[in-house]
């Protein structure tokens, strides 16, 4: 769809009054939040307005097929009671199915991730899993607000259809208020809750929030961890390289699986803070103790100037070089799954 000079003013307008923003939260000091907004500890650059314009303006970004047929693979089961049963859906949403309870990250089936449902990237390949046929949710896991992770429109079809409890960083409930989503729960790194025998606790990331102008890093963001009984499941979210995932699997122990982005790196000096590429997520892999790792967030919409393909072909190279088997750290196609009956 073309874009006039009306709708530009209009989306610029509605940036700076702040109807896209999120709430601002508010509560105590700690090692990441200042009192006013939420900060990564440690080594990390930021990146503003003017590192955008240099990249755009120094981009070689390698063009992106405009649709990809994906093949068609069986709907996941109504439960999963032995085992792990990951279905990667596309982008950084993932179905986890575990202890007889369904949980989906960063659940994305729109066209567009942007504040319109005309403006923002574009899907190249389509959802993995039909939303009439994704089995009854029971928790959905929200890693931070940018809109291809915090997808309103999607929320509010799974609240409407299943109302399952949401779990997000410190002040996302009061943005999917705003929007009648009301089964939102605050967490702060390191808090835990329980969905029946399964515990789910928000673990550090490396990485920001914003979803308007003037509200940036006013919401938390963050990794998670799921337990039920030996079975642990890491969901990385969207990370940089750092120190927590060393510290994750020191406090909570290694994951049986890791849940790890690879695609968006490029280019490297840009990216760095707050997306790893292929060999970051081995490195990451080894870090954790992961038993089997999973890559998500590629393939779906182009937001960097790396390849379609690229981030797969990078994890193979990322593998051999650090001597990790290709089945410990797999990549699946939209809609496939793999099941983990044992570690």
């Amino acid at each position: 769809m073309s874009i006039g000079p009306r709708s530009v003013l209009f989306v610029l307008l509605c940036l700076a009054s702040g109807c896209f923003g999120a709430p601002r939260y508010v509560g105590k000091k700690s090692d990441h939040f200042d009192g006013e907004r939420f900060y990564n500890p440690g080594r990390y650059e930021d990146r503003g307005f003017w590192d955008v314009v240099r990249w755009q303006l120094s981009s070689h970004a390698v063009d992106w097929p405009d649709w990809v047929q994906t093949p068609r693979f069986a709907p996941p089961p109504a439960r999963v009671d032995e085992g792990i049963r990951i279905t990667f859906i596309n982008h950084a949403s993932v179905l986890v199915q575990l202890g007889g309870k369904n949980i989906l990250t960063d659940p994305v089936w729109s066209e567009r991730v942007g504040p319109l449902s005309w403006l923002g990237p574009k899907r190249h390949k389509r959802v993995g899993v039909a939303f009439e046929r994704l089995p009854r949710i029971d928790a959905v896991l929200i890693s931070h607000n940018h809109y291809d992770h915090l997808d309103i429109p999607t929320l509010r079809r799974l609240s409407r259809r299943d109302r399952p409890v949401v779990f997000a960083g410190l002040g996302t409930a009061a943005l999917l208020r705003r929007y009648d989503i009301a089964q939102g729960h605050d967490l702060d790194w390191w808090q835990s809750q329980d969905l029946g025998k399964v515990r789910i606790t928000f673990t550090p990331a490396q990485h920001w929030s914003t979803r308007g102008l003037g509200d940036k890093n006013v919401n938390l963001w963050g990794s998670f961890y799921i337990v039920e009984g030996k079975h642990r499941v890491y969901f990385a979210g969207d990370t940089g390289r750092g120190k927590h995932f060393a510290t994750i699997r020191q406090r909570l122990g290694a994951p049986s699986v890791a849940l790890l982005p690879i695609g968006a790196y490029l280019p490297r000096w840009f990216m760095w803070p707050q997306h790893i590429n292929p060999e970051e997520a081995v490195l990451a892999h080894r870090a954790l103790g992961a038993n089997r790792s999973v890559g998500i967030h590629w393939g779906t919409f182009k937001q960097a100037d790396e390849g379609l393909n690229a981030p797969v072909k990078d994890l193979a190279k990322a593998r051999l070089k650090h001597g990790v088997p290709e089945q410990s750290f797999i990549v699946l196609e939209n809609g496939q799954s793999t099941y983990f009956s044992s570690f």
